[in-house]
C-alpha cells in the first residue's frame, strides 16, 4: 500500500517537473534565457521528455503492480533528477561568474 502511494507521489512529481521544463523553452529559467543557451536549451528539453516518460512507465508499473518495475521507475526517476539538477545547477554557476 505504501509503495502505491510513493509511485503515485513520484509520478505526479515526474508530470510537474517535465511540464516545467518544457513550458520554460520559450521563457527564463532561473533568470537565464533558455534560447540563448543551447545546452541550457538541450538539457531542458531532454529532461521534460525523460520525466514524462518516467511517469508514463511509473502509471504502467502502478497497474502492473510489478515490485521490480516499481522499484526500477522509482530509481530511474530519483538519479535522472539528480542528473539534470547537476547539470542545469552547472549551467547556472557558469552563467553567473
Amino acid at each position: 500500500m505504501i509503495i502505491t502511494i510513493l509511485v503515485g507521489i513520484a509520478i505526479l512529481i515526474a508530470l510537474f517537473i517535465g511540464y516545467y521544463l518544457l513550458s520554460h523553452l520559450n521563457k527564463q529559467l532561473f533568470n537565464i534565457p533558455v534560447r540563448d543557451n543551447p545546452q541550457l536549451e538541450k538539457t531542458t528539453k531532454f529532461g521534460g521528455f525523460t520525466f514524462i516518460i518516467l511517469a508514463i512507465l511509473g502509471l504502467i508499473a502502478l497497474f502492473l503492480q510489478n515490485d521490480i518495475l516499481i522499484l526500477i521507475v522509482l530509481l530511474c526517476t530519483t538519479v535522472t533528477g539528480t542528473l539534470i539538477e547537476i547539470i542545469i545547477m552547472g549551467i547556472i554557476s557558469r552563467q553567473n561568474r
